[in-house]
């Protein structure tokens, strides 16, 4: 694990918190995990991605059929990714671990390895959010500048105009590369991965190929290499997209920090859990089409103080997580719509493009 600690020995947001956390299921009389809600949309996804993946194998549909099923397959897939592969890796979409389990290997079924993610996402992402050097959410694309504390280029001043096309090849990167990066490296940033078990590695291979045989070589079978390769990128390309968009916005945008461990004992001077109000942003709550299909990720600050808890709680905590940042003086930075969010988004990527405004945005976060 990384040296950076927090100031946990005094925590008194989160112990507010959880007490109202806990106090609304005790009186509710229901479980913090996922509910026919979430088993709905499971029943709805996973069987939408498989027709669509089918139609195209099966059907060979005209050309500009088949590229909007690409499109619609590379969407469907994040939506599962969202909703299913997420509260599963987080043991939230079930009290039976093995159902978590078994959600969770949605991640391989796309290309990635749920292995990896529990570490990266679960571990490095969730406990060091928004510190450079630590979250490789922040540090995996070379040519972004997404902190004040990552070295500035003179490319960065562009960064807002190329991240959407770096975003359309996010996912690819991630089956092909980042994944088999650190298997081999044995570490994300500065955390160490835990040993891999015979079982998880023999999952992660043969998921790795499965992926290759049911998105390149079965439809190079149907169509030739170089259409199949086309359709593999049209549909990672909206995967890629969507899966960067949503994720950046919870996290780099205008209003929220990106704290910096006091450079002699390596520790963050606030408890995790304001950590996580202070790196977090919200957006669209208002929009129940977004909670359905982006997974309750538009309460990022929900799920980031309760990973363990199912999304399709998020909404209803919302308000008593809200009211304690209050009570607590704590930012709760929350923007309207997704439009919005992502105009935030592209405006911190030229505002830590621009040198000048980057130092101004230093010197106001060490205030």
């Amino acid at each position: 694990m990384s040296d950076v600690k927090f100031n946990n020995k005094v925590k008194p947001f989160k112990v507010a918190l959880d007490a109202k956390i806990h106090a609304y299921f005790q009186t509710q009389h229901i479980s913090q995990k996922g509910n026919w809600h979430l088993f709905a949309k499971t029943a709805v996804l996973v069987p939408l991605g498989v027709i669509i993946y089918l139609t195209l194998i099966l059907f060979h549909p005209v050309i500009w059929l088949a590229v909007l099923l690409c499109a619609a397959l590379g969407l469907v897939l994040s939506f599962i990714g969202f909703n299913v592969m997420h509260d599963g890796a987080h043991g939230a979409y079930s009290n039976n671990k093995t159902i978590n389990e078994i959600m969770g290997l949605t991640m391989n079924v796309m290309g990635g390895s749920d292995y990896m993610w529990k570490v990266k996402h679960n571990i490095v992402h969730h406990t060091y959010t928004n510190i450079a050097g630590e979250d490789e959410d922040i540090d995996q694309v070379p040519i972004l500048r997404l902190s004040p504390e990552q070295k500035w280029r003179w490319y960065h001043h562009y960064q807002y105009i190329y991240a959407p096309v770096i975003y359309l090849f996010s996912s690819l990167s991630w089956v092909l590369f980042n994944d088999y990066q650190k298997y081999f490296t044995r570490k994300i940033e500065h955390t160490k991965i835990p040993p891999m078990k015979l079982k998880d590695k023999f999952i992660f291979w043969v998921s790795k190929v499965m992926n290759i045989g049911v998105f390149l070589v079965i439809p190079s079978f149907v169509y030739g290499f170089v259409p199949a390769l086309i359709g593999l990128l049209i549909m990672h390309g909206v995967f890629g997209l969507t899966l960067s968009l949503v994720f950046q916005m919870a996290h780099c945008v205008e209003d929220t920090r990106f704290p910096v461990p006091d450079p002699s004992s390596n520790k963050i001077e606030e408890e995790w859990a304001v950590h996580q109000v202070a790196t977090t942003a919200n957006f669209a709550m208002r929009s129940r089409l977004a909670s359905w299909l982006l997974g309750g990720l538009n309460f990022q600050i929900e799920h980031h103080l309760f990973p363990r808890v199912s999304h399709v709680h998020y909404r209803a905590i919302s308000p008593l997580v809200k009211e304690t940042c209050r009570e607590f003086n704590l930012p709760y930075v929350a923007y309207p719509t997704f439009a919005k969010a992502v105009a935030s988004h592209l405006l911190h990527l030229r505002n830590m493009g621009e040198k000048q405004a980057t130092r101004r945005r230093l010197e106001d976060i060490s205030k």
